[in-house]
């Protein structure tokens, strides 16, 4: 059942994508007034309108994870994931829009900001230590390992460049 809900979750983050795509295109090619105040951010906007298509997509892997492997994803997995399916790219269609500025809003944008990637983060984690060979995991792991020494690293040596 859960499959089917990641999957039918991964089709309307499709859908949204493809309705995106009418403002997308008002406001990069026909310079819409109306539709330029709305979306202030046109880069955002370009970029929500991808990633929802790529959270359709990684929706659909996971759809077709299950299926292969004949399991169906239990809730802790599937409701951060379609949560995150959704929530993630709608961060970047709010900041598109002047709207996260103040109020309600606001406040919603910097919710959706601290939990939905971490939310994804933990799904698709929470796949590859069901899924993946330990060999693959441990590759992983060193893969992360390096990936944040280099961004230390990159820290550390800005962080020399500004006191000098």
């Amino acid at each position: 059942m859960m499959n089917i809900v990641i999957l039918q979750w991964g089709l309307f983050s499709f859908m949204v994508g493809l309705v995106l795509s009418l403002p997308l295109a008002a406001v990069h090619y026909q310079k819409n007034p109306l539709l330029r105040k709305t979306f202030t951010n046109p880069k955002k906007l370009k970029s929500a309108h991808i990633d929802y298509f790529m959270q359709a997509l990684s929706a659909g892997l996971v759809y077709l994870i299950g299926i292969c492997m004949d399991m169906e994803f239990p809730k802790y997995i599937a409701l951060p994931l379609i949560y995150g399916i959704i929530m993630n790219p709608t961060i970047l269609l709010l900041e598109a829009t002047p709207f996260i500025r103040s109020g309600w809003s606001r406040f919603t944008y910097m919710f959706l900001r601290a939990t939905s990637p971490l939310l994804l983060l933990f799904g698709w984690f929470a796949i590859a230590v069901l899924f993946l060979p330990t060999y693959l995991i441990i590759v992983l792991i060193i893969v992360i390992i390096v990936g944040g020494a280099v961004l230390w690293s990159q820290q550390v040596q800005k962080k020399n460049t500004v006191h000098m």
